[in-house]
C-alpha cells in the first residue's frame, strides 16, 4: 500500500531523486521503486474525480443528443422562426451555463462540460440551418466552420476536453476534404490551382492548440495534436494519390516523432508524450511491413509515374530531418552539452525505422522488385529488435508497461510468420499449438514479472 503525502512534499521528494539520479547515486529503477511507494493526497483525490467527471460529461453529451433527437421528431411541424429560435437559444443557453459555472459558481469542471455542449449545439446548428434555408454548398466546409467556431472556447479552457472535439472535427474535416471533390480546384479565397483538393490551413489550426498545450504543460492535448498532424499529412497523400506509398511515410512521421521525443530539450511531459506517440504508434506499422505480400504491393505502387516521384521527394524529406536531428545528438553527446539522458539503443532503432519506412518509396521507384525481399528481411528484423529493445528497457527501469510491449510485439511477429509462412501446410491443429505454447509463455512471463516486482520492493 502506498504512503499518502502532501502534493508539495511529493514534488520535492521528485526533486531529490532527478538530482542523485542525474548524479548517478541512484538507477533509474531505484527511482521508479522509490516514488512507487508514494502517493500524494492531490494525486489520489485527482483518481477519484476522473471516473466521476468521466461518466457526466458521457451524460451531458447522451443528454445533448436526446435534446437534439427531441427537436428533430418534431422538426417539420415547426416554422423556421422556430427552429432559428431553438437552435441558437440552447447555444446562448449552453454559453450562459459555462459563463457562471466558471466565474460566479467558480466550479471549472462543470464550466467545461456546458462548453463542450455549446459547441456541439453551434456544429448541430451549422447544420440545421443549412436545412433550413435549403443551402448546399462544399460540405466539409461545415466541419471545418465547427472547428474554427469551437478553437476561442477551447483556447480559454482550462482541460483537453473541448480540444480532443476540435481536433476530432480537424480530422474528420481532413479526410472529408481529400476525397469528397477529388476533381475540385478550389484552393484559398476562390483562387484555382493545379494542386488537388486537401486540407492546406490545417497547420494554422493546430496551431493555438499546440502553444495552448505547450503554455499549460499539458501532454494530452500534444498528443491529441500530434495524431492531428499526423492525420492531417495522410490526407495530403490521400489527395495526392499515394495509395499504399502513404504508409511508409506515415510510419516516417511517427518515427520522426520518436526521434524528437528523446532528443528536443522542451517540457518533460511534452517530450514524453512525443516519444510515446511515436514509439507506439510505429509499432503496427512495422507489423504490416513484415509481410511480403505488402511489400510487393508497395513495389507494385510505385511505378514510373509523376507520383511516385513526390511520394520519393517526401520520403526524402523526412530521411533528411532524421538525419539532422541524428547528427545534432551526436554533436550534442561529444561535446557534453546535452543535459538530457538518451538512450543510444532506443536513437539507432529510432533513425533505423525512420531509414527503412522512409526510403521506401525511393527504393521501390528506382529498383523496383529486385530488393523487395531483403525490406521484409530488414522489416522483421527491425521489429525483432524493437522487441528486444522494450524488454530489455521495461527491465531496466521497471517499466511494465514497455517491457509487456516487447513480450508482446515478439508474440505478435512469431503468430504473423506463423500463419505468413505456414499457416497453409499447419492448419487450424499447428495454429491451436502456437496459441498454447504462446500462452504458456505469457503465464511464464507474468509470474517472472511479479517475483522480479516483488523483489524490487524488498530490496
Amino acid at each position: 500500500m502506498k504512503k499518502p503525502i502532501s502534493q508539495n512534499m511529493m514534488e520535492w521528494l521528485q526533486g531529490e531523486l532527478r538530482t542523485w539520479l542525474a548524479e548517478g547515486t541512484i538507477s533509474p529503477g531505484q527511482f521508479e521503486s522509490i516514488i512507487s511507494k508514494y502517493d500524494s493526497q492531490a494525486d489520489a483525490d485527482q483518481k477519484k474525480s476522473k471516473a466521476f467527471y468521466t461518466l457526466i460529461i458521457a451524460a451531458s453529451v447522451l443528454a445533448g443528443a436526446a435534446l437534439l433527437l427531441l427537436i428533430g421528431n418534431n422538426w417539420e411541424a415547426m416554422n423556421y422562426i422556430a427552429k432559428l429560435g431553438i437552435i441558437f437559444g440552447i447555444t446562448i443557453t449552453f454559453q450562459g451555463l459555462t459563463l457562471v459555472s466558471r466565474f460566479r459558481w467558480n466550479n471549472i469542471a462543470l464550466s467545461e462540460i456546458f462548453s463542450l455542449l455549446s459547441c456541439i449545439s453551434f456544429g448541430a446548428g451549422i447544420w440545421l440551418i443549412a436545412q433550413i434555408f435549403n443551402l448546399n454548398a462544399h460540405y466539409p466546409d461545415g466541419f471545418l466552420w465547427w472547428a474554427i467556431g469551437s478553437l476561442p472556447l477551447a483556447f480559454l479552457g482550462q482541460s483537453s476536453l473541448l480540444w480532443f472535439l476540435v481536433i476530432t472535427l480537424e480530422i474528420i474535416w481532413c479526410f472529408t476534404e481529400a476525397s469528397a471533390f477529388s476533381n475540385s480546384l478550389w484552393l484559398f479565397l476562390g483562387r484555382n490551382t493545379n494542386l488537388p483538393v486537401a486540407a492546406y490551413p490545417m497547420p494554422l489550426l493546430l496551431l493555438p492548440g499546440l502553444i495552448w498545450a505547450y503554455l499549460k504543460d499539458c501532454p494530452k492535448t500534444m498528443a491529441l495534436h500530434l495524431i492531428g498532424f499526423a492525420c492531417w499529412c495522410l490526407s495530403l497523400w490521400i489527395a495526392w494519390e499515394f495509395n499504399n506509398l502513404g504508409l511508409p511515410l506515415l510510419g516516417s512521421l511517427l518515427a520522426t516523432y520518436w526521434l524528437l521525443g528523446m532528443t528536443i530539450k522542451i517540457k518533460e511531459k511534452l517530450a514524453a508524450a512525443t516519444h510515446q506517440i511515436g514509439m507506439i504508434g510505429i509499432w503496427p506499422l512495422l507489423c504490416i511491413f513484415s509481410f511480403y505480400d505488402f511489400q510487393k504491393l508497395i513495389t507494385e505502387t510505385a511505378r514510373p509515374d509523376h507520383v511516385a516521384g513526390y511520394a520519393t521527394l517526401s520520403g526524402f524529406l523526412f530521411f533528411i530531418i532524421g538525419i539532422a536531428i541524428f547528427l545534432t545528438c551526436c554533436f550534442s553527446a561529444i561535446s557534453k552539452r546535452n543535459s538530457k539522458s538518451i538512450n543510444s539503443k532506443e536513437m539507432l532503432l529510432a533513425f533505423a525505422i525512420l531509414s527503412q519506412l522512409s526510403l521506401a518509396p525511393a527504393i521501390s521507384f528506382y529498383f523496383s522488385s529486385q530488393l523487395t525481399f531483403t525490406m521484409v528481411l530488414i522489416a522483421n528484423g527491425l521489429m525483432l529488435v524493437y522487441s528486444a529493445i522494450m524488454m530489455d528497457e521495461g527491465l531496466k527501469t521497471n517499466s511494465t508497461p514497455r517491457f509487456f510491449l516487447g513480450v508482446g510485439t515478439f508474440l505478435l511477429w512469431t503468430i504473423l510468420r506463423y500463419f505468413d509462412l505456414f499457416g497453409e501446410h499447419g492448419g487450424m491443429l499447428g495454429a491451436s499449438l502456437l496459441f498454447f505454447i504462446s500462452s504458456i509463455a505469457l503465464i511464464g512471463l507474468a509470474f517472472f514479472w511479479r517475483k522480479r516486482k516483488v523483489v524490487i520492493h524488498v530490496n
